[in-house]
């Protein structure tokens, strides 16, 4: 989904549009947009290293939400360069970059999906005038690796973030009906049964999966000074609380939670990685440790958001708001 231009106003669908403008503040929401360009580098978790931190989107505007596809050899992100959200694929061993959608309307989130024939993605038509989801249709889509949408995923209304689980389970979170309500929620969802099992009220905007493939990952935001990430199965009575998020100072009066961490990346040995600003932190999976710093990407000229890893770990993918070049 696109980020919001007002701490609570649009949640749209939490990803570009909204992500820029919730980053911005109301001074400069008013003011040219800040680039966001989508990164990738290197990863040796047993060396505690990342490598040379490569932009793959050299050009202006919003380019998000990388995900890597199944074999890792390519990496999908969301970008507004032809003026609404289209899906693009970057081939990393040819450096080609290739749009796989062409419309007129907004997509978000483009995952591929687990059976490799394509991915999904949020849909946005007809956008609510409150929070920027799809009002008239579900919102969460397949589509082949032609571009072209096949049908939606599930018959859920107002999805804004999803992330496949297996085959038949997703994670979601859905977005509130109501304006400026902000009641959102994240769920669990069986597309085999059509049973939706509630995660969290509170949830944060980063979906994911244990190493396992078992259980959905989930940022919990609950206790508002406490957010923590959790894993909760179909079966299970309540959610298992993994790791507190890392934070940052307080900002401005209002502005704290832009200086929360708030997205994160699994890794295959069960660790997680989170960003704040140029560094990364990671929790390496032990009950009762924390994040430490991991890795600082010195180079890197903004903030880390979006972030994603190859299915093998070798790789992570990341989208940055870049800081306005000094005068």
């Amino acid at each position: 989904m696109p980020p919001a231009t007002r701490r609570h106003a649009r949640l749209l669908p939490l990803t570009a549009v909204a992500l820029i403008g919730a980053l911005a503040g109301p001074a400069r929401a008013q003011d040219a947009k800040p680039d966001v360009a989508v990164f990738i580098a290197p990863l040796d978790v047993a060396a505690g290293r990342v490598g040379e931190a490569r932009n793959i989107t050299p050009v202006k505007g919003a380019n998000f939400q990388p995900a890597f596809t199944r074999d890792g050899g390519a990496v999908l992100y969301a970008s507004d360069r032809s003026g609404s959200n289209n899906v693009y694929r970057y081939d990393i061993a040819s450096g080609k970059t290739t749009a796989l959608t062409q419309v007129p309307h907004n997509l978000y989130s483009p995952t591929p999906l687990p059976d490799g024939s394509g991915f999904s993605a949020i849909r946005v038509v007809d956008a609510d005038p409150h929070y920027g989801i799809e009002s008239k249709a579900p919102s969460l889509w397949r589509f082949g690796w032609d571009g072209r949408a096949i049908a939606p995923v599930i018959p859920t209304m107002r999805v804004g973030y999803h992330a496949w689980v297996d085959e038949q389970r997703l994670a979601l979170f859905i977005v509130d009906d109501v304006a400026d309500r902000n009641a959102h929620q994240a769920q669990l969802f069986n597309r085999t049964t059509g049973k939706a099992t509630l995660l969290t009220a509170k949830p944060g905007r980063a979906l994911g999966r244990t190493a396992d493939g078992k259980r959905a990952l989930f940022v919990d935001q609950t206790d508002p000074s406490h957010w923590r990430i959790c894993a909760m199965g179909e079966g299970d009575a309540q959610p298992q609380v993994l790791v507190e998020t890392p934070v940052t100072p307080p900002g401005p009066e209002g502005e704290k939670d832009r200086n929360r961490s708030a997205y994160f990346a699994a890794l295959p040995d069960g660790s997680l990685l989170m960003a704040r600003g140029n560094l990364l932190l990671r929790w390496d999976g032990k009950p009762g440790s924390g994040f430490k710093p991991f890795a600082e990407l010195a180079e890197l000229r903004g903030a880390i958001r979006n972030i994603a890893a190859s299915p093998d770990g070798s790789r992570l993918a990341f989208s940055a708001v870049l800081d306005a070049p000094k005068p």
